[in-house]
């Protein structure tokens, strides 16, 4: 059986919808998988031992109606038609995921699956369907494309999944250091940010207990943010910039991982590296880091999750969202907390 899946973005949203790929992979033993991405992403598909062919795509580029993305884009257009689909799947449910599902061509009596109007936001995204699929929203993003793929294959799954990332032999191939953990401290949205002093408090609690941090980064905001919280600490040591794939290999060398709503998070928990991550503004329950030895920390302030980009409740006194602080609201998620949680997943 030949698919493609359409999983634009971003980085924990394309992780999200392995499992449901190793799902059909046992039902479907002959299938080959297209996987059309963002062009930022385009490392992450072709390490799903299913993917047969990854589609860049540079949706925010082509907007700008010039000579050279108008190439671009037909270029795409030409590459993604040479093949002929059993099924195309739309598992982002986006228009703009729809529209560019519909540039591929089905073989005759193919099928285009995507969610139900009820089961997205952008629900006039489902008239591009001929197969949409009902899914509950108020469950999490791996379950609920299990489920898409479940019902537009027919076929059962269970309680475990498997992201497909993890072959035998993979910790002898890689070698783990014991001593070394990483900290993902960035975040696209300004609310998801722990405070900077927390971040310096773990650091410390590692170098108690022996251990080297890796701080990540992925711009130069994020760069320099890295090497503040690096200062002063002979434990903490900032990356090189790093492709994707050079990260995941990082992480797999690594003892475990502290992180903030970000994809590299994600791809911890894809490849069963123990992981705390933290939540504020986001929630848990429909979007965490799931997978072995992954402890998701929800913060308990009253408005948690607000699912806002920027925390309404800064001022000039008070510079770091609330629902990191302990208060009288809030419990807070302080360095300790975080550092046991951690602690007990790699002991």
């Amino acid at each position: 059986m030949m698919i493609l899946v359409v999983k634009l973005t971003s980085m924990g949203d394309v992780l999200h919808l392995m499992p449901a790929l190793t799902d059909l992979a046992k039902q479907q033993p002959d299938l080959t998988v297209d996987w059309m991405v963002e062009e930022s992403f385009t490392h992450i598909p072709s390490w799903h031992p299913s993917v047969d062919r990854v589609i860049p795509v540079a949706t925010r580029r082509w907007r700008r109606f010039k000579w050279s993305t108008i190439r671009e884009f037909l270029s795409f257009r030409r590459c993604l038609r040479q093949r002929q689909y059993d099924v195309v799947v739309d598992a982002q449910g986006l228009i703009k995921s729809a529209v560019f599902a519909r540039f591929a061509k089905l073989k005759p009596g193919g099928v285009r699956l995507g969610f139900c109007a009820d089961s997205i936001k952008e629900s006039f995204a489902a008239r591009l369907y001929n197969k949409p699929v009902s899914v509950a929203r108020e469950q999490h993003a791996i379950d609920r494309l299990r489920q898409l793929f479940a019902e537009g294959f027919d076929y059962q799954f269970g309680p475990l999944f498997d992201y497909g990332l993890i072959t035998s032999g993979d910790d002898l191939a890689v070698g783990r250091d014991s001593g070394t953990v990483i900290f993902f401290h960035a975040t696209t949205w300004e609310s998801k940010h722990l405070p900077e002093h927390v971040w310096q408090a773990l650091i410390k609690l590692a170098e108690a207990d022996g251990y080297r941090v890796l701080l990540a980064w992925g711009n130069e905001q994020e760069h320099q943010r890295a090497k503040r919280l690096a200062d002063g600490h002979a434990n903490a040591t900032v990356l090189d910039k790093m492709s994707l794939t050079d990260l995941k290999l990082q992480i797999q060398r690594c003892s475990g991982v502290i992180a903030v709503d970000t994809g590299l998070g994600h791809m911890a928990a894809a490849l069963a590296i123990p992981c705390v991550s933290i939540y504020g503004s986001t929630a848990a329950k429909l979007t965490g880091a799931m997978g072995n030895k992954q402890v998701r920390l929800q913060s308990d302030y009253p408005c948690s999750p607000c699912f806002n980009k920027q925390c309404d409740k800064l001022s000039e006194n008070v510079v770091d969202p609330p629902c990191y602080v302990k208060s009288d609201q809030n419990g807070g998620i302080n360095a300790s907390k975080l550092w046991e949680s951690l602690f007990e997943q790699i002991a």
